[in-house]
């Protein structure tokens, strides 16, 4: 466009030279026009092949330019490869280094650990450089030559003179009697046992045990039966574990173990009424429906009211409500039942459905326990890591011991608490039987007054109708 332009203004300052310059016209217009037209077509000409030489000039620069570009994609590959190889070889080099310096640890612990071993067998072994690997590494050669040797010494029986705690902290001095390395017996003035590491390479007899073994392995002689205790290492103390108190438990278990504990109290308070209201329900009703059904067919209803009050349980209410309605018909007397009987089943029926809405409760409390002890447990592994076990342990006891105290409360509750509903269902059947026992017996007593002698008696009415009556009733 810039050489379009140029051509155009020095063709114009041509045409301009040109018309100042030239001399009138001795020519026809058309001459003129046809020249300078001849002029112009000369400077296109001119300017398109300009034109096309400035084009492959630029086709050749953009092409020199690609070829330029396409030559640094190349070597920006071959660098980013380069660079990848160069970073793998350095994290192999940090791997290779790392496994030295773990190699060299392990090295130096099991020389600490060998020389440990070997002092504490009496033996010795020739002293290194405690920096030089190739030094180490020959202590440990020499280690496992000498082993087979130190084995054969070391696994059999022997006594040794030594000192060992009691329980209560005195140290006594006696006979050691080490079976390998991996339990000693002591025998000291009266004192005899299995010993168990108190930390540091001593023992203590703690708790005592074992002492006719002991008594029999001093004297050179072999027990029919050997009581023993293993340990792994004298250096670390050991102690027996100490068993959690159901108080610890229920701490350990968080507020939601405290409220299955007072829930699981609750319970056993309403079995507990619940049971006794049954017991105190509970009456001979047999024995009493048999001391009153011949004086109600004999007529003698003061006699049957007088018996009934006297007797107790829910049996002698019944009865005793019933007696003192004989003189009226058979659907007053089922009314009356009736109203008794709803009466008795109220007291009953006292407490057993809070007993079974706990049962079904404490589960539940449980498995709440269980989620808020698991998320406890992954707040302290988003915090700490997983490294430390014992932050683990304090929402996993949670978890567990909530679960495991919802089913000790559910599982007597349930049991015990259908164990008492059958108990009362069981009262209130034999409640209607003797019910309908007495109210047979009356009615039958009125038809027998009532018609003569003459006519035939009437069919008492069957239990199972007398039954339907006083359920609909």
């Amino acid at each position: 466009m810039r050489y379009g332009t140029l051509a155009l203004w020095t063709l114009l300052g041509a045409v301009g030279a040109a018309h100042a310059q030239a001399p009138p016209p001795a020519t026809t217009l058309a001459d003129a026009y046809k020249k300078e037209f001849a002029y112009l077509e000369a400077e296109k000409e001119a300017l398109a092949a300009r034109l096309a030489e400035l084009q492959g000039e630029a086709r050749r620069e953009a092409g020199a330019a690609r070829g330029r570009l396409e030559a640094m994609q190349r070597e920006l590959v071959a660098l980013s490869v380069e660079a990848e190889g160069l970073t793998e070889a350095l994290v192999s080099v940090e791997r290779e280094a790392a496994e030295a310096a773990e190699g060299a640890d392990a090295l130096a612990a099991l020389v600490q650990q060998v020389t440990r071993t070997f002092e504490a067998a009496g033996a010795s072994l020739p002293a290194i450089d405690a920096d030089d690997a190739a030094a180490r590494a020959g202590r440990v050669a020499a280690a496992f030559e000498a082993l087979p040797d130190l084995l054969r010494s070391r696994s059999t029986v022997r006594r040794t003179p030594g000192a060992f705690f009691l329980a209560d902290g005195q140290q006594v001095q006696g006979t050691l009697v080490w079976v390998g390395e991996v339990a000693v017996y002591g025998v000291a003035d009266g004192h005899a046992g299995s010993l168990t590491p108190a930390g540091g390479g001593r023992f203590k007899l703690d708790p005592p045990r074992d002492a006719a073994t002991a008594r029999a392995l001093a004297d050179g002689r072999s027990p029919a039966e050997i009581g023993v205790f293993l340990f792994a290492s004298a250096d670390e103390a050991w102690s027996p574990r100490a068993a959690r108190t159901p108080l610890e438990v229920v701490e350990a278990g968080g507020a939601i173990a405290w409220v299955i504990v007072g829930l699981g109290a609750f319970a056993l308070l309403l079995l507990l009424l619940r049971g006794a209201l049954l017991l105190a329900a509970t009456s001979p009703t047999d024995r009493l429906l048999a001391a009153v059904t011949p004086l109600v067919r004999a007529g003698r209803f003061t006699e049957a009211e007088a018996r009934c009050k006297t007797s107790r349980g829910a049996g002698a209410r019944v009865l005793y409500a019933m007696a003192c309605h004989l003189e009226r018909g058979r659907d007053d007397l089922e009314r009356v039942f009736a109203e008794r009987m709803l009466h008795e089943e109220g007291r009953l029926d006292r407490f057993g459905s809070a007993i079974t809405v706990i049962a079904a409760v404490a589960p539940l409390l449980g498995l709440l326990g269980t989620v808020t002890g698991m998320i406890s447990t992954f707040d302290v592994i988003t915090e700490h890591g997983t490294g430390n076990p014992k932050l683990l342990s304090g929402g996993i006891s949670e978890a567990l011991i909530t679960t495991e105290l919802g089913l000790v409360v559910a599982i007597p509750t349930l049991l015990l608490g259908t164990l008492l509903g059958g108990w009362a269902q069981r009262q209130k059947a034999q409640l209607e039987h003797a019910a309908l026992r007495l109210l047979n017996a009356a009615t039958i007593g009125e038809a027998t007054e009532a018609e003569p002698a003459s006519t035939p008696p009437v069919e008492a009415p069957h239990d199972a109708d007398l039954a339907d009556a006083v359920g609909a009733t």
